[in-house]
């Protein structure tokens, strides 16, 4: 490793309407934290949020220091970017931080050195989706993002290769930072069953771990189930995630009643938004992920099922071939008859979990790919640098 003193602070995102965001700092806090000694020698990191409430006390105990960004701070930061850029020197650093990741939309030369994150460009591939005044919003942000970061990260080559598509005279600033959800131990000592029992499930269940938005394609599950009940098969899916969708707020009851017309509605168990630990010891406890999405910058879910070594029925959607995870059969996009045919064909390879052989084996791998995460993302950081 090159870096000697290097501080990188992270900003926690804190949207209400996605939860993923904290979920992909939180894991690139603990793939740092899992480098070798050798290889974290010099380097501190801290965490700037809004509410420190936010931050789990495991993910407290991983950082070197931990910065509340008052509305005073925030303020400060405004004022200095309406500043011209020779009046921001870097003894307005006040936290003395190197690499900042990742911001709002800070201008080029700042006080310090900082790197900008794209997920995806869904709005580019389903503008149906937004509206013109998100469309908009979306669009400028990635403008300024690409005219003005230092350096900036994608989660998956399927969005890079969009990046240079969409931008392509900006395109020398990006970086490939494909991240992996951290296996916490405690998830293996917690009870699965109990908490099947918590939420009054059958012991066989499948889980789709989604947020009811449009493109992430409940419907398709939906259909899927109708046609395994026409041949006599019933199985039982258990759906987490918020159940609200600000653009399209008759789409969660339209789901509902199509399973009620369809008769597959007592087999359909919404949970809702429930804790991040219980959505874990639900997959443990689960014969096979769902995940039917149509769009994913890097799915969560997907690394979820890896870093767990579940069995994952996933739509064939190009970011969901890019990870390919083990344990996993592919299924069209969109497609339930298809989907209802596989499940169908590995339905005697499938028994509730959890499975202790297979978790074992999932967590090694996972070890080794947080520390490869980390390093590549402290790479990202040096590179930022220079």
């Amino acid at each position: 490793m090159k870096n000697k003193k290097l501080h990188i602070c992270l900003h926690l995102i804190s949207d209400p309407n996605w939860h993923a965001g904290n979920i992909y700092i939180f894991n690139l806090i603990s793939a740092v934290s899992k480098l070798e000694k050798q290889e974290r020698d010099g380097i501190k990191l801290s965490l700037a949020t809004r509410n420190i409430k936010e931050v789990p006390a495991d993910i407290q105990n991983l950082l070197d220091q931990i910065y509340i960004d008052s509305i005073f701070v925030l303020g400060f930061y405004k004022i200095l970017s309406i500043l011209p850029a020779f009046l921001r020197f870097k003894l307005f650093n006040f936290r003395k931080i190197d690499f900042y990741y990742p911001p709002g939309n800070f201008p080029k030369k700042w006080i310090f050195n900082w790197g900008g994150w794209i997920p995806d460009f869904q709005y580019k591939h389903l503008p149906h989706l937004f509206s013109t005044e998100e469309y908009n919003s979306r669009e400028n942000r990635n403008k300024n993002l690409a005219e003005q970061s230092p350096i900036l990260a994608f989660s998956s080559q399927n969005a890079l290769n969009d990046y240079k598509k969409f931008f392509p005279s900006n395109a020398n600033n990006a970086y490939l930072l494909r991240f992996v959800s951290n296996a916490n131990e405690n998830w293996f000592k917690s009870d699965a069953i109990a908490v099947q029992q918590k939420f009054s499930l059958p012991d066989s269940f499948f889980i789709v771990c989604n947020q009811f938005w449009k493109h992430k394609d409940h419907q398709t599950v939906i259909q899927a189930m109708s046609f395994l009940k026409q041949k006599g098969i019933e199985i039982t899916v258990v759906c987490t995630g918020a159940t609200e969708d600000f653009r399209n707020p008759d789409y969660y009851p339209s789901l509902i009643k199509l399973a009620e017309d369809l008769g597959v509605s007592e087999n359909l168990k919404v949970l809702g938004f429930i804790s991040r630990h219980d959505q874990i010891q639900l997959i443990r406890r689960s014969m096979a992920i769902i995940q039917p999405s149509q769009f994913e910058g890097w799915s969560t879910v997907v690394e979820d099922g890896r870093s767990l070594g579940k069995h994952i029925f996933l739509s064939n959607f190009d970011v969901h071939l890019e990870q390919n995870p083990p344990n996993t059969w592919f299924f069209e996009m969109g497609n339930p008859e298809d989907l209802a045919t596989k499940i169908e064909n590995n339905l005697s390879q499938l028994n509730a979990g959890p499975n202790q052989k297979k978790e074992e084996k999932a967590f090694l791998e996972n070890q080794y790919l947080m520390k490869e995460y980390g390093l590549n993302f402290i790479k990202m950081a040096e590179k930022s640098l220079n």
